[in-house]
């Protein structure tokens, strides 16, 4: 930890750069990025803890030693690289939920020479479809209950491709024309992979909507994946110990792995560690609380719902958290309220943090109690090593300085590729110069701590000003009735668009809407005002890792 003088040049210091230069950087020094591949990577300390367990299914208990993961995984990448059809490079599509052998799979296909593409198991074949057609995979994989919406969107998608289904259950019966995953990986292979890789190729494509348009294939190179995981291991930002002959960190994979998060910092870093990961299949209150008090996990990555789950429930108390040094939150931002009433819940003995990423950037922010030890709920922390920052006008498109909002635009290794075969969209996200642009709004202040305000494509114009939903979501929250909202922009004659509020009141509440406007009146200037008005909902709709789909709320 800094001492306090430590502290006061480093501000110092910070306070120069962001005065000289807008282009900012992290506090903590680059990070050396290993010129290996991510196998080799997770496989580098398999000596140490080769009989430590790997992966464990919190509903069945089928669980994988370092060893066993190693050995399964390369028998999948050697039966890959001899399936007819299936050449370097190409795209292999998985259709999983969170299950053990998802890392089995991910780990096989990338030491094959080929990339993942990952699906919501949860999808319409409608829905599959779409992404299927654009990723162009050659092989696919599903479990017996997903066989049947992937046959029909491969039909649709006219892909004539080998499925290969996982069977989590002893008891699910093999559809007929699938390949079995666990006779392809049941036999040790040590076969020489003679491969020629650049740490330039795409190992993963995973699917995002971007700031506009429908969603597009990112892709992630094997440099900036590794470049990742290294950098969410430099010192003073590391969430994760790694295992030792006596300790060993336990890790619950709550978050989906076909998102970013759950598949790049819950798992793969996790592996990376040498952690015990507990594989959580379908997430519930029931089975995550059975989890804490059955694992007692040393860390923890949740989304907001399950933040504001921990928060609201009386079924979780400081008992489920005795052995938990962290809860780390991302997907979508917390507001300061929030943080701290949890903080208070668990009487201050676990330190809770913010993360910051996109599919786009995997990750490039992270609070640490380490580099500032009054972290300020609400922010998403510092910049990761070997990333670089800055903020942009929305008006002038000029930089701005210190605590002022802009568009926070961002380089660094793990920034992707691009989207795949759509050169209007790499052309719309990259400067020529190679920065980023996130479609975030947000500052940094003097302290190198940076805050999120909104997205962009939210921005709500009122007459000519800007409104950012966030503002009046959090300001909202503050009001003793409500149990959760979202704010959009809705058509209006004379401003063009205005606020309107979507409220979940608490249990027994009936407090008017015309309560909830005079309430928000009396604190925000006349245009943030919500003259679109206030529509109470039984839920607030949102995606598999908390992210309002504001798309939604304009059916209501």
């Amino acid at each position: 930890m800094f001492s306090m003088s430590q502290k006061v040049t480093s501000r110092l210091f910070l306070k120069f750069r962001f005065t000289l230069k807008q282009k900012l950087h992290s506090m903590v020094p680059d990070v050396v990025i290993p010129n290996m591949h991510l196998e080799e990577c997770i496989w580098k300390n398999l000596e140490k803890w080769h009989n430590k367990t790997a992966l464990v299914c919190a509903q069945t208990n089928r669980n994988y030693t370092y060893l066993q993961l190693h050995k399964k995984s390369n028998a999948l990448a050697s039966f890959l690289c001899n399936l007819d059809k299936l050449k370097q490079s190409d795209t292999v599509a998985v259709a999983l939920p969170n299950l053990p052998e998802y890392a089995i799979i991910v780990l096989g296909v990338i030491q094959a020479g080929c990339k993942v593409t990952t699906l919501n198991p949860l999808y319409t074949s409608g829905e599959m479809s779409y992404q299927l057609i654009r990723a162009e995979p050659k092989v696919i994989f599903a479990t017996p209950e997903t066989y049947k919406t992937v046959q029909i969107a491969l039909q649709l998608s006219k892909l004539h491709i080998p499925t290969i289904v996982v069977r989590a259950k002893n008891d699910s019966t093999l559809p007929h024309g699938a390949i079995d995953f666990e006779e392809i990986t049941r036999n040790h292979c040590d076969a020489n992979f003679d491969l020629r890789r650049s740490h330039d190729d795409t190992v993963l494509m995973l699917f995002s909507s971007g700031t506009t348009g429908l969603p597009k294939g990112v892709e992630i190179t094997s440099r900036g994946l590794v470049s990742c995981l290294h950098q969410l291991s430099a010192p003073k930002l590391d969430r994760l110990s790694e295992t030792s002959e006596s300790e060993q960190e336990v890790v619950p994979v709550v978050i989906p792995m076909f998102h970013i998060y759950g598949l790049v910092v819950n798992l793969l870093h996790g592996l990376l560690k040498g952690s015990k990961l507990v594989i959580v299949p379908k997430f519930s209150s029931e089975l995550f609380v059975n989890v804490l008090e059955t694992y007692k996990p040393t860390v923890l990555y949740v989304v907001p719902p399950i933040f504001h789950m921990m928060l609201n429930s009386n079924k979780f108390n400081l008992s489920h958290f005795t052995k938990t040094k962290s809860i780390n939150s991302a997907a979508a931002p917390l507001g300061a309220t929030d943080i701290m009433a949890l903080s208070e819940k668990l009487q201050g003995k676990v330190d809770i943090f913010q993360m910051y990423g996109q599919t786009e950037v995997c990750v490039t922010h992270v609070q640490s109690s380490q580099i500032d030890d009054h972290r300020k709920p609400g922010g998403i922390g510092f910049l990761l090593p070997s990333t670089e920052a800055k903020i942009m006008s929305t008006t002038t498109g000029n930089e701005v300085a210190a605590n002022r909002v802009g568009e926070m635009y961002l380089r660094g290794p793990q920034v992707m590729k691009g989207y795949y075969k759509d050169k209007n969209a790499n052309d719309a996200a990259f400067t020529k110069d190679g920065w980023f642009k996130t479609g975030d709004l947000g500052y940094y202040d003097e302290d190198g701590h940076f805050f999120l305000t909104d997205r962009v494509k939210y921005l709500i114009k009122v007459n000519g000003y800007q409104v950012a939903p966030a503002e009046l979501e959090d300001l909202i929250r503050l009001h003793k009735d409500v149990d959760d909202v979202a704010v959009i922009g809705v058509p209006h004659k004379k401003f063009g668009e205005v606020p309107k509020a979507f409220v979940v009141r608490r249990r027994d509440s009936n407090v008017s809407s015309f309560a909830f406007q005079e309430f928000v009146k009396s604190k925000v200037v006349h245009y943030k005002q919500l003259i679109g008005g206030v529509s109470f909902v039984d839920s607030i709709p949102k995606s598999q890792v908390g992210k309002v789909q504001k798309n939604e709320l304009n059916k209501y």
